[in-house]
């Protein structure tokens, strides 16, 4: 249970830091970044990175990742808090470079490539982590994107997991 209110109180500060942050829209600039998403089989993600932009939109991602896979509670026949929360964890710290590879008025694409560890709460766990990232530019700098990634893990219960990532972007107004 304890896991569980760390969780939610990370993110409820994660949100609070993003609802704080101004800035302006500009090249070669960071950005502070929030994503969520679901990956196959039976997996949800949740990333907190800082990005650093060079030139021509590439960058330049440093990360902490949290996963959780859900499996259904064998004596109730579904998916319960405890199999749900209790089943599978893990954790990691990052980087990935994100070559821009796609650019036209107010959205870019870049590749995402990059290698993390970590743990799954018993053993050190790493991954590779190769996908695609699409950014629309909004307004003072702030950016909406999604993600297809693929990770492929080095000692973890999964070796491949694949899915949907969508996010949003905010500049922190350091260069």
């Amino acid at each position: 249970m304890r896991e569980k209110e760390l969780f939610f109180k990370l993110l409820l500060v994660s949100v609070m830091l993003l609802m704080t942050v101004t800035g302006r829209a500009q090249s070669h600039g960071n950005r502070l970044s929030l994503g969520f998403g679901a990956l196959y089989e039976s997996g949800l993600d949740a990333t907190l990175a800082v990005e650093h932009e060079t030139k021509s939109h590439n960058a330049w991602e440093y990360f902490a990742n949290g996963y959780v896979k859900w499996t259904k509670d064998k004596k109730a026949g579904h998916v319960t808090k405890d199999s749900f929360w209790n089943n599978y964890r893990t954790w990691g710290l990052g980087i990935a470079y994100k070559p821009c590879v796609a650019r036209s008025r107010n959205k870019y694409g870049s590749l995402r490539l990059g290698a993390s560890a970590g743990s799954d709460t018993h053993e050190f766990v790493g991954w590779a982590h190769v996908g695609y990232e699409h950014n629309y530019v909004l307004r003072h700098g702030w950016h909406l994107y999604w993600q297809v990634k693929t990770d492929v893990c080095i000692n973890g219960q999964d070796l491949f997991r694949t899915g949907l990532v969508l996010g949003i972007k905010l500049p922190t107004g350091a260069r």
